[in-house]
């Protein structure tokens, strides 16, 4: 996510989503009674009545809606804000509804009477996150391989590695080792903790790859992810962007980080451990001080009692996380109240 303009004094900042992660912080930071102001379509407004009857011409316009509802929708990776229109050129008064999705992600700005702290703190983690790698590709055929890294903010060339082969056929076994070796040094050195390692490229030669680096480097391939693309090179790695792959994988990545503080959860309560929940419980342990993690869920959050639970946590120097009610998992936090928390200790 990137800020390009903060005047909290008069509750205003103006931002640009820049993935599909940022979609998501955005429903969790807009609220009802916000004002957006955005580029949008509209139907142009006719006076005519004869002219309104051929069909209607949208117009691109920059509106202000005053927000009634917004909408996160998980399968078409968009966020619907509903409202009425309180500034623009026309329809002053009238409703309408902004779409802010994957493909078409322009600058809005978001005012509010009062910016809650963990909203603050979430557009905070979003714009340090922009600069983190999301994926790390290895795009190769028999000839070539190019390890380039995907940024929030684009595609990063890190290396062309050559395989040196002089023919058809790999001179020996020993050159294909030491062209893949080459590979899992610069993919190694790139490669952060959290990152996913994407193989991609035409034919078996990444297939090869992938035996050669499970055997080689097993913890660099754990959880590698193979695609079929027609062409090597950078070519190939924006080939399998354009299939709709970096989609998949981060919101893998969300789920499963929500997933295992979920069983973490579970676990605990199951044993009588380190956990309890409800919203009555979690806020006595706050008060404790007694709290590691909050996990409140996206409906909870929205409630006056869920924006106290979070401040009693900052107050506190407890974590908190904001959990997706549209996985299982999420749905489980549902279940029990929408409301958990990873303990310090019992009390």
């Amino acid at each position: 996510m990137k800020v390009i303009f903060k005047d909290l004094k008069h509750g205003e900042i103006k931002l640009i989503p820049e993935n599909l992660d940022d979609i998501w912080h955005l429903y969790n930071i807009i609220d009802e009674g916000d004002l957006i102001r955005a580029v949008t379509f509209r139907t142009d407004e006719q006076k005519d009545d004869k002219i309104r009857s051929k069909k209607a011409e949208k117009k691109r316009m920059k509106l202000g809606i005053r927000v009634e509802e917004v909408k996160f929708h998980e399968f078409s990776d968009r966020l619907r804000i509903h409202g009425t229109i309180e500034e623009g050129p026309q329809d002053l008064g009238s409703f309408h509804t902004l779409n802010i999705d994957a493909e078409r992600m322009d600058k809005l700005s978001i005012i509010k009477e009062e910016w809650k702290h963990y909203q603050l703190e979430r557009i905070e983690e979003a714009v340090k996150l922009r600069n983190q790698a999301i994926l790390t590709f290895v795009s190769l055929d028999e000839d070539t391989a190019t390890v380039a890294i995907l940024r929030q903010s684009g595609v990063q060339w890190i290396a062309d590695i050559n395989s040196k082969r002089s023919g058809k056929m790999y001179e020996s076994k020993d050159t294909e080792n030491e062209y893949f070796g080459e590979i899992i040094s610069v993919a190694r050195t790139n490669k952060t903790k959290d990152s996913t390692l994407v193989i991609v490229g035409p034919g078996f030669t990444k297939e090869h790859f992938v035996k050669h680096g499970k055997d080689k480097e097993p913890v660099l391939f754990e959880k590698c992810i193979v695609h079929g693309t027609g062409n090597s090179g950078m070519n190939g790695v924006q080939e399998a962007i354009k299939t709709g792959i970096i989609e998949q994988i981060t919101k893998e990545n969300r789920v499963v980080f929500e997933t295992k503080l979920i069983q973490q959860l579970f676990e605990e309560i199951k044993k009588d451990g380190l956990a309890t929940y409800g919203e009555q419980e979690a806020k006595h342990a706050l008060l404790n001080g007694a709290v590691e993690r909050l996990l409140v869920t996206d409906i909870i959050v929205r409630t006056k009692k869920g924006e106290e639970l979070l401040n009693l946590a900052k107050q506190n120097n407890s974590k908190s996380t904001i959990i997706n009610t549209m996985h299982e998992e999420g749905k489980k936090l549902e279940g029990i109240g929408g409301v958990g928390a990873l303990l310090r200790f019992k009390i």
